[in-house]
């Protein structure tokens, strides 16, 4: 709570310090020429227990576990066996307060398989997954080759598949 605090404070006192590119040198009043940056916190309701969890997130944060939920749950309306764990950003759920909390993607092929774990809090890797599980026969040709390693890469990491990337449903 104190660390909370103190940023919050450090935020305030220094947010007027990013000026906006393309500030002339004259003088002009602070509003038009600085930006506050300041992170609102929010209180987050645990999907698991129910547990509120006062102003410990940003309204950012909890902005991006909507929608990385919502990425898994179009997932899910796909077919595929897919489960976003968010139980780190809640310390009922996780037995403990984490400071770094990320959410924890599973994901299998078979019902005989095991999940497959991905840790990620990052948008983007469950969007690159999510087209990639919508046609994953023809994705590698439709991508632009400049940024294909990358997602070659993502891919792996968040679902386990190997070099072909080919999905073996049993």
């Amino acid at each position: 709570m104190k660390r909370r605090k103190a940023i919050k404070g450090l935020a305030a006192a220094l947010g007027g310090l990013a000026a906006i590119p393309g500030c002339k040198k004259e003088l002009v009043p602070v509003a038009s020429c600085y930006v506050t940056v300041v992170d609102y916190y929010e209180d987050y309701v645990c999907s698991h227990c129910g547990n509120t969890i006062k102003e410990k997130y940003t309204k950012q944060i909890i902005s991006y576990i909507g929608q990385i939920e919502y990425g898994v749950n179009q997932m899910k309306g796909l077919g595929y066996d897919v489960i976003l764990d968010k139980t780190e950003f809640c310390p009922h759920c996780s037995k403990k307060g984490i400071e770094n909390p990320v959410l924890i993607f599973k994901i299998r092929f078979s019902e005989e398989a095991d999940y497959h774990i991905a840790r990620s809090n990052i948008i983007n890797e469950y969007y690159c997954l999510y087209e990639f599980l919508k046609n994953p026969d023809e994705y590698l040709e439709t991508q632009d080759v400049k940024t294909l390693p990358e997602k070659i890469a993502i891919i792996r990491k968040m679902t386990g598949l190997g070099e072909d990337l080919k999905i073996k449903k049993q």
